[in-house]
């Protein structure tokens, strides 16, 4: 079950005649449009569960590289209806092993500042030991995929 309260809202798309949209259509369109355009993608619905005990549980649609199930963010997706107007929201879910080796790395630089050298030196081991593996390409290509998808939700949503 995936927690509101704790993703990231990446961005969302208002369309209109949603009478009849369902997150099935949605999945349909957006897989058409991504094997059109060589783009990778794969599909799983969950629960998304707003507020407390009490809250409201959506279902989900949730996109991720079949490639990188584990090591980049899914994102959610919940389909919203007001009159003939349709939004889906997008939300970020899960973990980005790159962006979280990028976040621990500036962590890691901002509390060097103003410390004794062999504090600097010590903090450098053991940033670059527990980042080994960060590629600035690699969070390039993560972060194009992002974008390319959303663009991809909302050509195939328009």
């Amino acid at each position: 079950m995936i927690k509101l309260k704790d993703l990231e809202q990446m961005g969302n798309v208002t369309f209109g005649d949603a009478g009849d949209v369902t997150l099935q259509n949605i999945k349909e369109a957006i897989t058409d449009l991504a094997q059109q355009n060589g783009v990778p993608v794969a599909f799983y619905t969950d629960d998304a569960k707003d507020g407390g005990l009490f809250g409201n549980t959506y279902t989900a649609l949730v996109a991720y590289h079949p490639e990188h199930r584990n090591d980049y963010f899914n994102m959610a997706m919940l389909l919203t209806k007001q009159g003939n107007f349709g939004t889906v929201t997008v939300y970020a879910a899960g973990k980005s092993k790159q962006m979280n080796k990028f976040a621990r790395s500036e962590t890691a630089r901002e509390m060097r500042r103003g410390q004794s050298m062999s504090y600097q030196i010590g903090n450098m081991i053991s940033s670059g030991l527990m980042n080994m593996g960060k590629s600035k390409q690699k969070l390039q290509e993560e972060q194009a995929y992002y974008e390319i998808i959303l663009n991809v939700i909302d050509a195939a949503l328009n």
